[in-house]
């Protein structure tokens, strides 16, 4: 009948099948707390990968410095294994000669030991060996493959020609202040040692320095330590160019007892080094006041100069002329 209740039953099995048609909610948040999860674990992952970029670069570097190191390794084993072998041994020195030295004298001073290579030749010690002769200044080394060696050798140039106090030995003096060795100076008849060696050091285009005392001991090589010689360098220094030119020749008693002959013939007494750029403008003051008539200044005080001239305008060196000491006005 239509108008009968549905059973009990029924009721229930319709119920029953309506929540199984509906999701249960209580299942929901496992889907979200598994999302939370992979969100949780995107950034990990992400942070990782700039990590191992990092870490490549120092691999590739460290693998480069890697070869690099077997290579210099092998290099060093073949330049090693080349150097002790008879391959590019020297079998000739190229030495040209200099003015004081043979080229014979310049490869014998090398003194480069029987089977030498080219790759492993002592350097310094043949430039030492070399520098033994005064005469060197300067050496040069090169090697020309496959077996020679070339040394070249610059003399020192001679910056003063030295007159001993007893006047009979003159030693060559370098301009880098070394002893070289001493020369032998020919005279003519009627010629004075000290016009001789005149000659001989305008030849070297050097200065001669005479009356040196007696403790000045040259050693061939060796540097001139006389405070004589420091003082004349001294002057040669701050003089002007144009008055150093006039210089013929320096006589140093001692470093107190400097003089200079001038090309004009006039002797200038100059003392110790000090106040040197007013010795040389009292100097050049009085020449200009008496051309020709001055024989002799004394600038040791240049605060209180003297001098000696002739009545005579023609004053020229060796003339013996010294006429009387006059103050300055």
């Amino acid at each position: 009948m239509a108008n009968q209740r549905p059973h009990r039953r029924d009721v229930a099995q319709a119920g029953a099948n309506k929540q199984a048609a509906v999701p249960s909610t209580k299942a929901a948040p496992k889907p979200a707390a598994a999302k939370r999860t992979a969100l949780r674990a995107t950034p990990a992952a992400s942070r990782r990968k700039p990590e191992a970029t990092r870490r490549s670069p120092i691999k590739v570097v460290a693998v480069v410095l890697g070869v690099l190191a077997a290579l210099a390794l092998v290099s060093g084993i073949a330049i090693a294994v080349l150097a002790n072998t008879s391959a590019f041994q020297i079998a000739s020195i190229d030495a040209a000669a200099t003015e004081h030295i043979s080229s014979a004298d310049i490869a014998a001073l090398a003194s480069v030991p029987e089977g030498t290579t080219l790759l492993n030749y002592d350097e310094e010690a043949i430039r030492q060996n070399v520098c033994r002769n005064p005469w060197v200044g300067e050496v040069s080394i090169t090697r020309e493959f496959p077996d020679k060696l070339k040394v070249s050798v610059t003399e020192r140039k001679v910056g003063m020609l030295v007159m001993l106090e007893s006047g009979a030995v003159i030693w060559c003096m370098g301009t880098d202040g070394v002893w070289i060795e001493p020369v032998k100076v020919p005279t003519a008849e009627g010629q004075s040692v000290r016009e001789a060696a005149l000659g001989v050091a305008n030849s070297l285009g050097a200065l001669l320095v005479t009356d040196a005392p007696q403790t000045v001991s040259p050693t061939a090589g060796a540097p001139a330590e006389d405070e004589v010689f420091a003082a004349i360098n001294t002057y040669r220094e701050e003089l002007s160019e144009s008055f150093s030119s006039q210089i013929v020749s320096v006589s140093a008693p001692s470093m107190e007892a400097i003089s200079c002959i001038l090309s004009s013939g006039v002797e200038v007494s100059l003392g110790a080094p000090t106040n040197v750029e007013t010795k040389e403008a009292v100097v050049q003051q009085l020449l200009a006041k008496y051309p020709n008539r001055i024989t002799y200044i004394n600038v040791r005080v240049p605060s209180s100069p003297s001098y000696r001239m002739l009545e005579s305008e023609s004053v020229q060196e060796g003339t013996g002329a010294m006429g009387d000491a006059t103050p300055q006005p």
